[in-house]
């Protein structure tokens, strides 16, 4: 890689810097993956999937930076993919803007979801490989805070907990003096973490709890519990807690089926304001709030567009996000229409038939392959 691009992605960008990279000539800088955040033609250009950079002095959270004059918006019309983050500062963005909806709405327990596939396993959870990842993973949690502190006009008050006094340490030290790259503002949040003695008080009012884990779950639920009992002792209406990234249940962590239902019915508390989930390098389970939850999967033919297949009222997860992507990709989707051929021919009996076991084998591995991961839990 150009040790110039180099230089610039471990610095601006939180997304992974892993893969093969190509410079492109540009006024912007551009870090894309197709596992993830959706690459636009007005963002860059991608390359069979690789990476593509394009070095620019401004950084990639610089979000009120306007489009360079040489890209033009698509001549397509409005799409439907158009609710899609054009880039991680941007998914953040969305994140706190229906987050702060959500609490203005009167949802005292919220929660958000930004998974990327360079910093995170379904299973392991968190994952640094390569070298500033953590660096820019931590830094992804700072960004939403200070945007869901401005979305909600805060200049305190608000409590970030982070999984344990060494992460909290280490931010910190890293984040509580103003530097120019800041602008010289001081933090609109306060550092804490879930092995505080006293993580949450009664002045707190907002409480972030960033990126719990299976080791902490439980000292999340507590402190979910005390932040209520303090409401209840002054007599006031329940304070906003913000769940961004947990992942209190782990295959790596063996739990009996008592822990794990009080873990599923703590979080079923909490309303989904914003989910970003990537269904392998094809496409996203996405919902922003009060939308509804929609499934994306790449349009053939068209780089960095993606086509709703399936909205939903609720999460469609396991067999059912199985079955959507599976009518999709048989030529089915929202429209319902059947599969054609390359000559606009509908198939015979046989050939639906054929599909038709295909289709169930297929499901059938994907069943088993739940299972086997639920036996590991």
């Amino acid at each position: 890689m150009n040790q110039a691009c180099h230089n610039v992605c471990s610095k601006d960008l939180l997304a992974s810097s892993s893969g093969r990279a190509r410079c492109v000539p540009s006024s912007r800088f551009v870090c894309l993956r197709r596992s993830h955040l959706y690459s636009k033609h007005k963002l860059g250009v991608r390359f069979n999937g690789s990476f593509v950079c394009t070095a620019s002095p401004s950084s990639e959270f610089d979000v009120d930076r306007p489009p360079p004059a040489e890209v033009k918006e698509d001549s397509l019309g409005p799409r439907d993919d158009d609710v899609l983050p054009e880039s991680l500062a941007d998914a953040l963005k969305q994140a706190a803007e229906a987050t702060a909806e959500a609490i203005q709405r009167s949802n005292s327990r919220c929660q958000v979801e930004i998974l990327l596939t360079e910093f995170w396993d379904p299973i392991s959870g968190p994952i640094f490989p390569n070298r500033g990842d953590q660096e820019r993973f931590w830094k992804m949690t700072r960004r939403f805070l200070e945007e869901l502190a401005g979305a909600l006009q805060m200049s305190g008050g608000i409590n970030a907990v982070y999984p344990d006094a060494g992460v909290a340490a280490m931010l910190s030290y890293q984040w509580q003096t103003p530097s120019a790259e800041d602008g010289g503002k001081p933090l609109p949040f306060r550092i804490t973490s879930l092995t505080d003695r006293n993580p949450v008080t009664p002045e707190d009012e907002l409480v972030v709890v960033a990126c719990p884990d299976p080791q902490g779950a439980e000292e999340c639920i507590k402190l979910v519990r005390v932040t209520g009992e303090q409401d209840e002792a002054a007599g006031r209406e329940a304070r906003p807690v913000v769940l961004f990234n947990p992942r209190l249940s782990s295959g790596d962590v063996g739990l009996g089926l008592n822990a794990r239902r009080m873990r599923e019915n703590f979080t079923k508390r909490f309303t989904i304001t914003y989910s970003l989930r990537p269904i392998n390098d094809v496409g996203s389970v996405y919902r922003r709030y009060p939308g509804m939850w929609k499934v994306f999967l790449e349009e053939e033919g068209m780089s960095g567009r993606y086509k709703l297949i399936a909205e939903k009222p609720s999460r469609p997860a396991g067999d059912v996000l199985d079955y959507i992507i599976m009518e999709a990709t048989n030529g089915g989707g929202m429209n319902g229409t059947a599969d054609v051929g390359p000559d606009g021919q509908r198939p015979t009996s046989q050939q639906q038939q054929q599909q038709g076991l295909l289709n169930q084998l297929k499901g059938t591995m994907m069943s088993m392959q739940r299972f086997m991961k639920a036996l590991g839990r």
